[in-house]
């Protein structure tokens, strides 16, 4: 069995938070369309990392609500940012207009800025923000933190909880 592949040693590491440019889906089939809990659309954008560093790694289970909210007094929501971000303004008087806006995104390149965050729901502990996680001997991040109230029936030691890298921020191409 010369032509064997042996397993290797793990190099991922979980981008750092910062400003990436990444890159829309090819296409968004129809599962990517669901509803949030209170029943606004929600687009699953799966962006693909470009630059500058994690090249071709895919942040998955990104999503953007449609569901509206005031920021410094004007409607704003999370599509709205994410269609900014690509490059494409207008207005929309329905969903059927918003889904075919984000259509038009298909392969667009833009800019987000990423950060990490642990989540365990088992008991609703939260970490946001890399920088608030402990950090290893070589001063880079680890990418997991225990749950100070979430035990491992087996062992009695604290839940490890992993952070995921996600969306912080969709940088708007009009800036």
């Amino acid at each position: 069995m010369e032509a064997y592949a042996e397993v290797k040693a793990s190099t991922f590491r979980l981008p750092e938070a910062g400003i990436y440019t990444v890159q829309a889906p090819d296409s968004f089939p129809q599962a990517a369309y669901s509803r949030t809990k209170k029943g606004a659309l929600s687009i699953s954008v799966d962006p693909t990392i470009l630059a500058p560093t994690n090249e071709g790694f895919t942040l998955r289970f990104t999503k953007v609500s449609a569901t509206v909210f005031k920021r410094d007094g004007k409607n704003a929501s999370q599509v709205g940012d994410y269609l900014k971000a690509c490059g494409i303004t207008g207005s929309y008087s329905s969903e059927q207009e918003l889904a075919d806006a984000v259509e038009q995104t298909a392969g667009k390149v833009y800019q987000v800025k990423l950060d990490w965050r642990a989540y365990n729901k088992n008991t609703g502990f939260s970490l946001q923000g890399m920088n608030r996680f402990p950090k290893n001997e070589d001063g880079t991040h680890q990418s997991w933190v225990e749950d100070p109230s979430d035990k491992d029936p087996q062992t009695g030691k604290p839940v490890r909880v992993r952070a995921n890298i996600q969306v912080d921020r969709y940088i708007s191409s009009t800036n």
